[in-house]
C-alpha cells in the first residue's frame, strides 16, 4: 500500500508538517531571546528584625545629661555631645568633634570656667580662675609668675609639655613616646599610663591640658 495516493492526502500531510515545523521555532526563538530568570531572596523576618550593631560611651564633663549613651557604630564625637546636650560653658573647641567614637570610649566635655568663687561688691557670683589662684599660693608674696597655658595632649611638643607645673625634659619626653605607641590620647586619665605619673599629679595637671 503507498501512503498518501491521493493528491489532496499528500497536500494535507505536507501542511501539517509545515506547521508543525513553524511551531517549533517559535518556540526556540522565544526561548533565546527571553531573559534569564533570575531568583531575588527576599530577607527573611528574623534579619529585619535584627538590631543593627551599636557601641557605648560614657559623656561628662560640661553636659546637661552626663551618662552612657548608646549609638550605631561609625558614629562620631559630634554625635555623642549633641545626644549628651552641652552646656552654656562647654568648651567645644577643645574637642575633636570629628573623631569616631570606639565602644567604652570615655568623652570629657571640658568647661571654659574654673573652680573657686568669689563674691564681688555689687553682690554677683563671679568665677576666680583657678589657674591664677594655683600661681598666686605657689610663687612667694611680692613675685609673680606667668601661669601656664592650656596645653593640648595630642598635639603638644616637649617645649610645651615642660610649662606644665611639674614636667620636666624626662617626663615630656615619656608623655610624646607614649603618645605615638597609642596613636593619640582618647583621654586625659590615659596619662596614668605614662611612668613618673600618678593621680596626684594628674589632678594638679587637669586644669591646664584637653585632648
Amino acid at each position: 500500500m503507498v501512503l498518501w495516493e491521493h493528491p489532496i492526502e499528500r497536500y494535507l500531510a505536507l501542511v501539517s508538517l509545515s506547521v508543525i515545523a513553524v511551531s517549533l521555532s517559535a518556540i526556540a526563538v522565544k526561548r533565546w531571546t527571553e531573559p534569564p530568570l533570575v531568583l531575588q531572596t527576599l530577607p527573611s523576618s528574623a534579619d529585619a528584625e535584627r538590631p543593627l550593631p551599636r557601641l557605648k560611651v560614657h559623656v561628662k564633663g560640661a553636659v546637661a545629661k552626663p551618662g552612657v549613651i548608646a549609638l550605631p557604630l561609625g558614629s562620631r564625637v559630634e554625635d555623642a555631645v549633641k545626644l549628651a546636650q552641652v552646656r552654656p560653658d562647654a568648651d567645644l573647641q577643645a574637642l575633636n568633634l570629628a573623631a569616631f567614637l570606639e565602644d567604652g570610649q570615655e568623652v570629657i566635655v571640658p568647661s571654659r570656667q574654673r573652680e573657686g568663687a568669689t563674691v564681688s561688691p555689687t553682690g554677683t557670683l563671679a568665677l576666680t580662675p583657678l589657674r591664677s589662684s594655683l600661681a598666686d599660693k605657689a610663687t612667694p608674696a611680692g613675685k609673680k609668675s606667668v601661669p601656664p597655658s592650656v596645653v593640648h595632649l595630642n598635639t603638644a611638643t616637649e617645649s610645651d609639655l615642660i610649662q606644665l607645673p611639674g614636667i620636666g625634659p624626662a617626663l615630656a619626653k615619656r608623655i610624646l613616646d607614649y603618645r605615638r605607641q597609642i596613636g593619640g590620647f582618647k583621654s586625659i586619665e590615659q596619662l596614668l599610663e605614662v611612668k613618673g605619673i600618678g593621680p596626684k599629679k594628674l589632678e594638679q595637671l587637669r586644669p591646664y591640658v584637653r585632648l
